[in-house]
């Protein structure tokens, strides 16, 4: 695949998640939808967030970044950081709709994030070594 392709693909499942999230705000009471109304609604928001920031942190990388990478490197690294970015908004919002989110939680979430990235960090060093 190459950088278009993924770019456009990219491009292409995040409007349409967009889309769906829209679409299950605007037809799905959550008072009588129950619980599958609420995976409904964290999951096409998650995937619509981790494909907007995938896109957008690859063009940040790619544009300001001053070192040069291959270009699957880029893909890599901006798809990681989306992962890990949308994984914290949604969880924020969980914790906020659930009554739950205060500084303390926030600040643990934030701790658990850094800690799982240098855990993988660390890991990734071990093994080129």
């Amino acid at each position: 695949m190459t950088l278009k392709q993924y770019l456009i693909t990219m491009a292409l499942a995040t409007i349409l998640c967009w889309t769906s999230w829209v679409f299950v705000i605007m037809n799905v009471n959550p008072l009588e939808g129950g619980l599958i109304a609420f995976i409904f609604f964290y999951v096409t928001l998650g995937f619509s967030c981790l494909g907007t920031s995938a896109v957008v942190i690859f063009a940040v990388y790619r544009f300001f970044l001053g070192k040069s990478m291959p270009m699957f490197r880029y893909v890599q690294k901006s798809f990681r950081d989306a992962l890990c970015f949308s994984t914290f908004i949604i969880l924020l919002l969980f914790l906020q709709g659930n009554n739950w989110l205060s500084l303390w939680t926030t600040g643990l979430l934030v701790g658990c994030i850094i800690f799982i990235r240098l855990f993988l960090l660390s890991i990734k060093r071990e093994q080129a070594h």
